[in-house]
């Protein structure tokens, strides 16, 4: 009888050791697997905002459009700014009734006239915001200027923190997963240790007998990483509406096949290795020289 089947028939023995083993991992890698999806996301996210960095400025409301076209070709002059965009009143207006749809009464209290006009500037890069905010600030007629310095700033912030967060759940899950692991196998080993000596008196080498134990942590990291992927998938599958309409123009899901395909295998590895060496650290001790 080789070691995978050794390794079946004692998990087969022991069934509620093994199904604990195997939720640990699940819910390890679920999380691992979840944290990945997001840093991807979350990069892809803060480099939508990056590359297209945007300056709003607003103008009083008796500005001329003359004076507003001069401001728009003289920004569109700047080395730092990719395009300029001009927004009439009547274009805010439209964009207006896009947003407040749903409530007639607010569609009703507003006009074009008390709408101001605008300029969409973009830069070439984040850095570029607070040149063109510098440029709008000198003509007088711009009464107030948004940009996205401080959403990228307070978005890179929050990824951060929750990236953190992950990756010390990741650790201290991965942990407790790679202990049950060891203790589980430790047991099974300490219930056979008079097997294991004999074994080594009759010439068994050290590997031979550490093979089945490892075949055992290796089907438990296998089954816990696939099984945290799947329900990972499936959740993300369910949430995915969610996630578009929250993202808008942003295109991050669904993902292209290979990307899932490279991450179901990393985590499999890599839970196939957390099983295999916590086996082996499990049964070290008892094989003696």
């Amino acid at each position: 009888m080789n070691a995978f089947t050794t390794a079946l028939t004692t998990i087969r023995r022991s069934p509620y050791q093994a199904l604990t083993s195997i939720l640990m991992v699940a819910v390890t890698f679920f999380v691992a697997y979840a944290f990945s999806i997001f840093m991807v996301g979350s990069k892809v996210v803060l480099e939508h905002f990056e590359t297209q960095p945007q300056v709003l400025a607003f103008f009083e409301l008796e500005t001329k459009p003359e004076i507003i076209e001069t401001v728009a070709k003289t920004m569109e002059e700047k080395p730092y700014v990719s395009s300029v965009k001009i927004i009439s009143q009547e274009e805010a207006l439209k964009l207006y009734q896009k947003d407040n749809s749903d409530d007639p009464l607010l569609l009703e209290l507003v006009t074009a006239d008390i709408l101001p006009a605008s300029v969409e500037v973009s830069g070439t890069d984040i850095d570029s915001l607070a040149l063109i905010k510098k440029d709008l600030e000198v003509f007088t007629q711009v009464e107030d200027i948004e940009y996205q310095e401080d959403v990228i700033t307070t978005l890179s912030n929050w990824i951060t923190t929750i990236e953190l967060t992950g990756l010390i759940t990741t650790i201290v899950l991965g942990t407790i997963s790679f202990l049950i692991i060891m203790v589980i196998i430790a047991m099974k080993a300490n219930a056979q240790k008079k097997k294991i000596q004999i074994m080594r008196m009759l010439g068994a080498t050290k590997w031979y007998i550490k093979a089945p134990y490892m075949h055992e942590g290796i089907i438990y990291g296998f089954v816990g990483a696939l099984v945290g992927w799947f329900v990972m998938f499936a959740t993300l599958l369910y949430l995915t509406p969610s996630i578009n309409y929250i993202l808008g123009d942003i295109t991050l899901l669904p993902a292209p096949l290979e990307f899932y395909v490279i991450h179901a295998l990393g985590g499999i590895i890599l839970g196939m290795f957390l099983g295999a060496f916590a086996s082996i650290v499990a049964v070290q001790r008892f094989i003696k020289n």
